[in-house]
């Protein structure tokens, strides 16, 4: 077992300081979560290490936020690699059959306790409602990290991911950069409550007021969802006669926002800024219709976060916050992330 450790304990503090090697989801991969009913997903592994009495296995839980939403499809694969890559961890992954449902992420919290998880891993819908399923895995002495999204209490052992008011606060900068300084825009937010799309949100508003001549017609949150943001930018559309630039949180929103402005023959009188990173995503920019995103290697953060619980179940010290950098996209780069 030492050896086992001291191996992984290399292997974190090296993953720590790589990033880039592994970004977003194929779409094929998004395509059959969305054709398949809701739910999990079992990387069982069982190397002729496992079967050594004197090593202790590990059963992991990793509970997203939706099966239907590519961004955790790809976290999934990576915790599913992740986990492959020592031979003593089991991983189930799996989310709500509500896409956001907090409600459902407590009972899978609740169910995974009661399975006698030796850690959860979770990217809660909202990070003030998951704080009682937090509460109860602190109860039952199960520790629980929050990879991507914080939670805003309970006993949590690491959260891991970007600094989300800096991807904002870039964006936004980036946007009105573009617009050299003057211009009318929007902002489509993600889901009230939710960590990542409160600082996101703060950083674009903060960027604004460093310039005068940008004007923020109107944000309104899509909840992370391609419909919904496809609605959203439909009623700025109607409402605004003139928008020069749009501002979203993440790149689903910022697909139905364009499919809104392509409907009515707009697209080309706005600057579209999002987040993360998938082959839409890119083709899009490389087509012109995105003018910049940001990758945040998600799999780097959930790969983190299951080697620090790892660490943590055999009674290392872990970091309560551990932050990836975050990579701007452009056409300059989009090849490095095919």
């Amino acid at each position: 077992m030492k050896k086992i450790l001291a191996c992984l304990l290399s292997f974190t503090i090296l993953a720590s300081t790589l990033t880039g090697c592994t970004v977003g989801a194929s779409n094929a991969t998004a395509t059959a979560a969305e054709n398949q009913a809701p739910a999990e997903t079992q990387a069982s592994n069982e190397p002729a290490q496992a079967a050594d009495p004197s090593v202790k296995t590990y059963n992991f839980v990793f509970i997203v936020k939706s099966m239907q939403f590519s961004f955790m499809l790809s976290m999934i694969d990576g915790a599913e690699a992740a986990a492959a890559l020592v031979p003593n961890i089991n991983i189930k992954c799996i989310g709500p059959e509500t896409p956001y449902s907090v409600e459902e992420q407590i009972q899978l919290v609740e169910q995974a306790i009661t399975d006698g998880a030796d850690a959860i891993l979770i990217t809660p819908a909202d990070s003030t409602g998951i704080v009682p399923a937090i509460e109860k895995a602190n109860a039952a002495g199960i520790p629980i990290a929050t990879p991507n999204t914080k939670a805003y209490g309970g006993d949590v052992l690491t959260w891991i991911g970007v600094d989300n008011y800096t991807v904002g606060y870039e964006l936004g900068t980036a946007l009105c950069e573009a617009l050299e300084g003057t211009g009318k825009v929007v902002l489509i937010e993600g889901t009230a409550g939710n960590s990542t799309s409160t600082e996101r949100v703060d950083g674009y508003l903060d960027a604004f007021k460093n310039y005068p001549g940008i004007e923020l017609l109107d944000s309104q949150p899509a909840d992370f969802n391609r419909e919904k943001g496809m609605t959203v930018m439909e009623n700025f559309l109607q409402r605004y006669p003139e928008i020069d630039g749009v501002g979203s949180i993440n790149k689903d929103m910022t697909m139905g926002a364009i499919e809104a402005c392509k409907a009515v023959g707009r697209d080309k009188e706005m600057v579209q800024v999002t987040f993360d990173v998938d082959n839409d995503c890119l083709d899009a920019i490389d087509a012109g219709d995105i003018l910049i995103t940001g990758a945040q290697e998600e799999k780097s953060q959930i790969a983190n976060a299951i080697y620090a619980c790892l660490l943590a179940c055999n009674g290392y010290k872990v970091a309560p916050e551990q932050y990836i950098p975050m990579t701007l996209v452009t056409k300059d780069n989009t090849s490095t992330y095919r």
